[in-house]
């Protein structure tokens, strides 16, 4: 949801109406010169599986009270999710009370998945989400660039020929002037010793955003300047030499009962795509880093990243550049209500500071409200003339007003907390639709020890909703399990009809189709870096305490019990009345003389609470027909089809559909005539529905997983038809799936059938049935049933079984578990790290053995095959092989010395025995003929010559 679409509905107890929204950042704004100060905003941290358990009670609210006292600030920048130092941010956000934050130049897209099988956008939008919930715990705050994660990269020339630098550079410029840190730490160094080129880019652009960020001609469209005071670069990790400064991540916080290092562990066990489950240390745990650059004075032997830096708040206009006069008295005011609230915290009645935090508030505040124009070189009370400043002194006031903005929010943050007031803001449903009416109900809970005043409910929506206070709902659960508030408004709601306004909720990065590695998401300017849109709807809660009024922000979200989880909270989405979903995406179609028919279920969801009827469709390229399928054959036949079914000339008729209830679905099987002689190209067949006047021809891709936030996005609802010239062997295929992907499918459309092996068919099934049997990825690192029945499956190989192993992790070959003893370890000891791999995936193919039917039967294998193939070429290879195996590629990336060791055959008795570290999984579900065509011809072995 773009922001700038956004407004707020202001409702009291006396009257409703719409209002333009205007926040403090818009007030604070008429007094600013630099514009760009406008579109400063607090990232919203979505609703997530992991609750942020320290920032909860007494904790919580003692580590507000310590970043009040300070104004202290970090970003680390890196290239991927899991890059990041995990200890070091903890103990900056947690330990040093520092605002710390995370910006990762992707998503992470192009990496591997070993939960599920969502690879590239999609895997994007769950690692964005693993990072969230390691955040909630380690206490930082998240931020990205627009790069797409291509894949493994080598060097730092093929990243800088992907990610265009002036885009980068400024997406991460943006990032800096948002956040606005003292101090940046690189992750890397730029430099091959990072590991591979994306690993080096980072370290190459981090040092140049920080100069840019500063820089008022640079990136002029991403914010107001701002001066980063010190620059360090984590100690690399083959760096032996001592750091300039080594910080204890492993220290015990008593506060919080545990060591950063431990939360930090926490935190990283949630990137669960990446396997990164780990152990929670204790004890002493270090990060180094090195000191590159300081506009402050060095300190010897420094202890923290702020050495020479006055993080006090009083300091706050020495920081930005204002004199030191500016606002002196006020300054003075909010670092002494910051230090006495500390100082008389007591958790058992946390009520007692809120005099204190009251009295700073109100200081930040006069501040906040004090013209721009007053004279930097006088007294607060002093006014000036715009005309007689610099443009630097006009840029450090910008920046003191933006540290002001922060304080205003810790301070409101802390009175919330030391009051223990809590706001619930919940929708009826989990999805909305246009036109569609649906209750909010906001719910506000205050201790009895606190006195405090409701001034009014407000609602930050989109322009193109409607809300209207209502009764209370009569209550339908028993009377001791009720919510008893102390003060509740209900509200009906409703999205109103399509618009310029109503963009559906989901990633902004994904509302507009990616250009090549790079997301466009030029259109949603308050969103850019941030990790998702804000929510869609919020409730804003005004409450008088203490003499002021503070403000409480509750995202809108629909809440349930799950009988096994408990409760579980969901962002509130605005979806389409009608998805559609076609059961394939993809379509092999081998050309032939002769028609033939292929099958495509065309499902339907009602997402409205209405009921919906229309028709369905399918858009069919020239000269194709379709008709619905059904089992039934008739003697009289207009158009036979290759089984016996019955077609009628309707490709462009429709079905008649009706669906009653929301959430109801319905599915229409079509069979599609293809002609005969079809073209060898590429085809697109798309469905649509026409309900009540409007049309629907889109996808609702869900992406949910019980670690992360359910999100949802976008795609036309169409199935690619890929016509090749493609032969494969009658063979009975086993598919062992590994950490998950979508080969069994692309066996399928081959036109073979395959069953997925089960653990019961490993252990004691009839393995002979199978003509061949084919391992998927890290099918040895997921499947334990697999390693202990892996002699059964080489008996079945001896037995005249043909076994296909794709890519393993390097315990497959250290485990003795191939038929002979190989190796996967790198001795060139590249970028790649300690495994082999081929990343250009335009790399020389050489058939090595060009008379092995493995290039010949059915389908004759030609340079031309290895055309076209994204993202790599291998991955995993076996290094170095016993001389049973028979190397049949040879593929290395530029500089490289050759590797044999990508797809090796061996004889095991009367069977054949095959290991491929390319990349089918990749391949095959992108349609690559050539992939196809090699894959068709490893799993027709059984029915060639030896």
């Amino acid at each position: 949801m773009n922001t700038n679409t956004r407004r707020l509905f202001s409702i009291t107890n006396d009257e409703l109406r719409m209002t333009n929204y205007r926040s403090l950042s818009v007030n604070i704004c008429v007094h600013l010169w630099l514009i760009s100060l406008c579109f400063f905003t607090l990232p919203l941290k979505t609703s997530a599986q992991i609750r942020p358990i320290y920032d909860n009670g007494a904790t919580g609210l003692a580590q507000i009270l310590k970043k009040l006292n300070t104004t202290a600030s970090v970003m680390h920048i890196g290239a991927h999710p899991d890059d990041e130092d995990s200890g070091l941010l903890a103990y900056l956000a947690r330990g040093e009370n520092a605002r710390t934050a995370y910006l990762s130049l992707t998503r992470g897209d192009g990496g591997q998945n070993i939960i599920g099988p969502e690879l590239f956008e999609s895997l994007g939008v769950i690692r964005t989400e693993e990072l969230l919930q390691a955040r909630r715990l380690d206490g930082a705050e998240q931020y990205f660039t627009r790069a797409f994660d291509y894949g493994f990269s080598k060097t730092l020339a093929e990243a800088k020929e992907k990610w265009d630098e002036k885009i980068i550079l400024c997406d991460a410029v943006r990032a800096i002037r948002k956040f606005r840190p003292l101090v940046v730490i690189s992750r890397f160094a730029g430099t091959p010793a990072d590991g591979h080129g994306q690993h080096q880019y980072a370290g190459y652009i981090a040092p140049l955003a920080v100069k840019a960020a500063a820089d008022q001609s640079q990136c002029s469209d991403a914010g107001a300047p701002w001066q980063v005071l010190k620059f360090y670069v984590s100690q690399g990790f083959r760096d032996t030499n001592p750091p300039t400064l080594r910080i204890n991540t492993g220290k015990y916080d008593a506060l919080l009962g545990r060591s950063y290092f431990e939360i930090a562990a926490e935190g990283r066990s949630q990137h669960k795509t990446q396997e990164q489950g780990g152990l929670e240390l204790k004890g002493e745990q270090f990060s180094g880093l090195n000191l590159i650059d300081s506009k402050v004075p060095k300190v010897e032997k420094e202890t923290s990243v702020f050495d020479g830096i006055d993080v006090s708040v009083k300091a706050i206009p020495g920081i930005t550049g204002l004199s030191d006069n500016f606002g002196k008295e006020y300054f003075f005011e909010i670092q002494d209500s910051a230090e006495l609230a500390m100082r008389e915290y007591e958790p058992n009645n946390p009520q007692k500071i809120i005099p204190h935090l009251v009295k700073g508030l109100q200081n930040v505040r006069q501040i906040l409200g004090t013209p721009f124009c007053t004279d930097a070189s006088a007294t607060n009370s002093g006014r000036g003339n715009c005309d007689q400043f610099t443009d630097a002194q006009k840029i450090a006031a910008n920046q003191t007003f933006a540290l002001l903005q922060l304080k205003n929010v810790e301070f409101n943050k802390a009175i919330i907390r030391a009051g223990g007031i809590q706001v619930d803001a919940l929708a009826d449903r989990e999805i909305v639709v246009p036109d569609e009416q649906f209750s909010i109900a906001v719910r506000v809970f205050i201790p009895d020890s606190v006195t405090a005043k409701i001034q009014g409910v407000f609602f930050e929506t989109p322009r193109n909703w409607s809300l209207t206070k209502t009764a209370a709902p009569k209550e339908i659960t028993p009377s001791f399990r009720r919510e008893n508030a102390d003060a509740a408004e209900f509200f009906d709601a409703k999205v109103m009809a399509m618009s310029e306004w109503n963009i559906y909720t989901q990633p902004y990065w994904l509302e507009k189709p990616r250009q090549d590695s790079l997301f466009d998401w030029d259109k949603t300017y308050n969103n850019q870096n941030l990790p998702f849109s804000p929510p869609v709807a919020a409730a804003k809660v005004n409450i008088e305490i203490g003499g002021t009024v503070v403000e409480v922000t509750q995202p809108v979200e629909y809440r349930y019990a799950d009988d096994i989880r408990g409760e579980i909270r969901r962002d509130l989405n605005v979806v389409p009345k009608i998805s559609l979903s076609l059961d394939q995406n993809l379509l092999i179609v081998p050309r032939t003389g002769k028609a033939q028919t292929r099958k495509i279920v065309l499902s339907i969801t009602n997402n409205s609470a209405e009921p919906v009827s229309g028709d369905a469709k399918l858009n069919l390229p020239e000269g194709w027909t379709s008709a619905k399928h059904t089992e039934k054959r008739f003697t009289q036949l207009s158009v036979i089809s290759a089984t016996g079914f019955k077609f009628e000339k309707i490709s462009s008729a429709s079905i008649p559909i009706k669906l009653s209830k929301k959430g109801e679905k319905t599915s229409v099987a079509f069979d599609i005539a293809i002609p005969a002689n079809v073209k060898i190209k590429d085809f697109d067949v798309s469905a649509q529905v026409t309900a009540n006047g409007e049309i629907f021809t889109q996808t609702m891709n869900e992406i949910a997983y019980p670690h992360i936030q359910t999100h949802r996005f976008y795609t036309r609802a169409e199935t690619g038809v890929r016509v090749l010239d493609l032969k494969v062997a009658p063979v009975k295929v086993g598919y062992i799936m590994g950490s998950g992907d979508t080969v069994p499918e692309a066996i399928r459309q081959m036109g073979l059938s395959v069953r997925l092996l089960s653990e019961n068919d490993l252990a004691s099934g009839d393995l002979s049935r199978f003509d061949v049997i084919v391992a998927g990825i890290r099918a040895y690192q997921v499947r334990q049933d697999l390693i202990s029945n892996n002699q059964r499956i080489l008996d079945f190989v001896s037995g005249g079984g043909t076994f296909i192993v794709q890519y393993q992790r390097p315990d497959y070959v250290q485990k003795n578990l191939p038929p002979y003893p190989a190796s996967m370890n790198d001795t060139q000891r590249t970028t790649a790290g300690t495994t082999a791999r081929v990343v250009d995936e335009n790399a020389k193919m050489t058939i090595l053995q060009p008379a092995h039917p493995v290039f010949n039967f059915p389908n004759v294998i030609t340079d031309q095959d290895f055309a076209g193939w994204v993202q790599e070429r291998d991955l995993y290879n076996f290094t170095t092989f016993d001389a049973k195996y028979t190397p049949l590629l040879e593929a290395h990336d530029a500089g490289e010395l050759e590797n044999k060791g990508g797809m090796v055959y061996a004889e095991l008795g009367k069977g054949r025995y095959i290991y491929t570290s390319y990349s089918f999984f990749r391949q095959l579900p992108a349609g690559v003929p050539g992939a196809y065509r090699l894959f068709a011809n490893l799993l027709s072995l059984p029915k060639a010559k030896k």
